[in-house]
C-alpha cells in the first residue's frame, strides 16, 4: 500500500453518528472519496455496515473501486432493526459473502478481526480467514483494536499482518501493542487521532488543535498511517497540507501538553 501520505479515511465519515459534523449528502460522500483517491489516499475503512453499503454505493458511482483499498470490520445488521450502531459479532462463515454484497466489490483488501476474549472462537476465526484468504476474497488479515496479549497469544502460522488501535495524544495505551507488531514486521495504522471531533470542540482552539493532534499521530515512529473521518472533501486537502508541515515546533508542543493536562 502507498504509504506516501500516512492517511486513510475513516468509515465514520458515511454516518451521522460519532461525529460532530452533519452528516455528509451521497454528493458529498462521492467528492470526499474522489479527492482521497485523487490524492494518494486509498486506504478506505468501514467498521459498520451502514458505512460498508455507503462506501459501496460511492465507489460504484465512482467507477473507481481498484483504486480503492477497502478495510472492513466484524459489525452486522442486526436481527432486529434499530438505530442504535451495532457491536462486533465473530466472524461465522456466511458472513463474509454478506460484507461483499453489502461492498458491492468481490474481494475485501483487508479484513479487520476485532479482537475478544474468548480465544477457542477467536481461534476459529483466524482459520476463516485463511479459507477467504485462499479462495481469493480477502487480501490480508488484521486484527482490530488490538492489545499486545492478542498478538502474544497468536498462533505460530497465523494470517495477521496488521493492527489498528486507537492511538493520539491523550490515549497512549496501544503503544506496547504497536512496538510488538513493528517487531513483528505488521502494519500499524492509529484509530482516532481526535478521539472524536467533539474534543477538537472541548480543545476550542480550532486553528491549531486538529493540525497538532493529526501530526503528533502521524509522525510517530510507531505508525504507518492514521485513519482520519472527514465529512467534507476539502477537510480531505486541507489535512494533506497538515501533514506536509512537518514536525510539532516546540511552542505546538507545548501547547499539546497543555492540552492533555488539562483534560486528564
Amino acid at each position: 500500500m502507498n504509504r506516501s501520505f500516512g492517511m486513510g479515511l475513516g468509515g465514520h465519515s458515511f454516518i451521522e453518528a460519532l461525529g460532530s459534523d452533519p452528516l455528509a449528502s451521497f454528493e458529498e460522500q462521492c467528492a470526499i472519496v474522489a479527492a482521497c483517491l485523487d490524492n494518494g489516499i486509498a486506504v478506505i475503512d468501514t467498521t459498520y455496515y451502514q458505512e460498508r453499503v455507503a462506501l459501496g454505493r460511492v465507489l460504484e458511482q465512482l467507477g473507481r473501486r481498484d483504486e480503492a483499498h477497502i478495510m472492513a470490520w466484524n459489525f452486522f445488521k442486526p436481527a432486529v432493526e434499530s438505530d442504535e450502531l451495532p457491536g462486533p459479532t465473530p466472524y461465522e462463515a456466511e458472513h463474509i459473502d454478506i460484507m461483499l454484497e453489502e461492498l458491492g466489490t468481490n474481494r475485501i483488501d483487508t479484513l479487520v478481526i476485532h479482537v475478544h476474549n474468548d480465544r477457542s472462537r477467536f481461534g476459529q476465526e483466524l482459520k476463516l480467514a485463511q479459507e477467504w484468504l485462499s479462495a481469493g476474497k480477502i487480501k490480508r488479515v488484521a486484527l482490530g483494536m488490538a492489545r499486545a496479549e492478542d498478538l502474544k497469544g497468536l498462533p505460530d502460522k497465523h494470517p495477521v499482518s496488521c493492527v489498528l488501535a486507537p492511538y493520539n495524544a491523550f490515549n497512549l495505551g496501544a503503544e506496547e501493542v504497536f512496538k510488538l507488531a513493528r517487531t513483528a514486521g505488521m502494519e500499524v495504522l492509529a484509530l482516532s487521532p481526535f478521539i472524536r471531533g467533539w474534543k477538537l470542540e472541548e480543545i476550542g482552539e480550532k486553528e491549531n488543535a486538529p493540525g497538532i493532534l493529526l501530526r503528533w499521530v502521524a509522525q510517530s515512529t510507531l505508525v504507518d498511517k492514521v485513519i482520519v473521518s472527514m465529512r467534507k472533501p476539502e477537510y480531505v486537502r486541507g489535512n494533506l497540507q497538515i501533514l506536509k508541515q512537518g514536525q510539532l515546533s516546540i511552542s505546538e508542543q507545548e501547547r499539546l501538553v497543555g492540552w492533555v493536562n488539562r483534560f486528564k
